[in-house]
């Protein structure tokens, strides 16, 4: 082992630990995209590459508001300590009423994930990075559920496009990541994060890729507001993929 692959595990691990301080304790993090490509090692063909799947995800068909301005497609990996990440078996995503008023206790299947979309450079480094980061957060490896969520938000002159149709909320998980992919002629789109009292901690637009929020779900709420087309003759859309880890009880 070389010098500078130590020096490098070093600073890597003086990152994850300062993190951890900062969501442990502010119960959120922000990290700008440039940043996590540089941390990840993502090349400009890595990042393009995988952002290309998200043209073929699928209309969301459960929208209880009636909308159809939602694409998504599902899937879930189970991350046990000191064991190799695996896709599980395909099936539908259900959240409790009470977690999601709008959407709650329905069992919503949707199209899988992309088997290159599961098997990309860019998510299985994200996940490696996220699982390192919560595990320090918990004070030793823990095992993991993550579930995730590739979402396409449109937007025309005659509909708004809302990423978050429940409001404000949670989502029943330990950890929870919004990850942005690509924003094309939209205006809009400010994330909100609360305490569990409502009060603001953070307001910001996710502008760029990789821009990372990460929120700490049982001690924060978010939302997203809505979107709508700069150029009204042309559509808007807002690229996310939002990954829910669960510690897995022993």
């Amino acid at each position: 082992m070389t010098h500078d692959t130590l020096e490098d595990r070093s600073v890597e691990t003086a990152l994850i630990e300062g993190f951890a301080s900062h969501l442990h304790s502010q119960q959120f993090l922000f990290v700008p995209g440039n940043a996590l490509g540089d941390m990840l090692a993502l090349t400009p063909e890595d990042i393009s590459g995988f952002a290309s799947h998200w043209p073929r995800l699928t209309l969301d068909r459960h929208m209880g508001d009636g909308g159809t301005y939602r694409f998504r497609r599902y899937g879930a990996f189970d991350a046990p300590p000191g064991s190799a990440r695996r896709q599980l078996p395909h099936g539908p995503y259900e959240q409790p009423k009470y977690i999601n008023s709008l959407n709650g206790d329905i069992a919503r299947m949707f199209d899988p994930l992309e088997p290159t979309f599961a098997s990309h450079t860019v998510l299985n480094r994200l996940l490696d990075w996220l699982t390192s980061l919560y595990d320090q957060c918990e004070g030793r490896p823990r095992h993991w559920n993550i579930r995730l969520h590739p979402y396409r938000i449109l937007a025309n002159q005659d509909e708004k496009g809302n990423p978050t149709p429940e409001g404000l909320h949670r989502d029943g998980v330990d950890y929870i990541v919004s990850l942005m992919i690509s924003r094309r002629n939209v205006t809009g789109g400010e994330t909100t994060v609360t305490d569990n009292d409502r009060q603001v901690l953070w307001q910001k637009t996710l502008q760029r890729p990789l821009d990372i929020l990460i929120g700490k779900d049982a001690h924060s709420m978010h939302s997203v507001s809505p979107v709508s087309p700069v150029d009204p003759s042309q559509k808007a859309c807002r690229d996310v993929l939002v990954i829910a880890f669960t510690k897995v009880a022993p």
